[in-house]
């Protein structure tokens, strides 16, 4: 379809981010992804024993740029023309301490 647009929907969770294209003018799902954060699968920054269970902003990042990719390649290739829009949910928030220019400490020189 030479007049196809196509969103992208993005859901962030405990440990992972699934993205899903999906159809405008169909309403069907063409092609999904799951990333499982590595950091998280590693028990980094996690203490059960004490209730305790963050995320890394690298996940976050790293889990995005995977699953987008992974869910655009299957099929015909698309032009970003046909792109109508992208939409970002996650199931809780991971408050993420940033520097003056909004960058997360995480990932300054001092942290990496």
């Amino acid at each position: 379809m030479a007049n196809s647009h196509y969103v992208i929907g993005v859901d962030y969770g405990t440990d992972s981010v699934r993205s899903v294209i999906v159809d405008c003018a169909q309403g069907r799902e063409v092609s999904s992804a799951v990333h499982y954060y590595s950091r998280w699968k590693s028990g980094l920054f996690c203490d059960p024993a004490k209730n305790q269970f963050r995320q890394h902003p690298l996940d976050y990042i790293e889990g995005l740029e995977k699953t987008v990719k992974m869910a655009a390649c299957p099929g015909p290739q698309r032009r970003g023309e046909e792109g109508a829009g992208i939409s970002i949910d996650t199931t809780g928030s991971t408050p993420i301490v940033v520097d003056k220019e909004g960058v997360p400490l995480a990932l300054t020189k001092e942290i990496l």
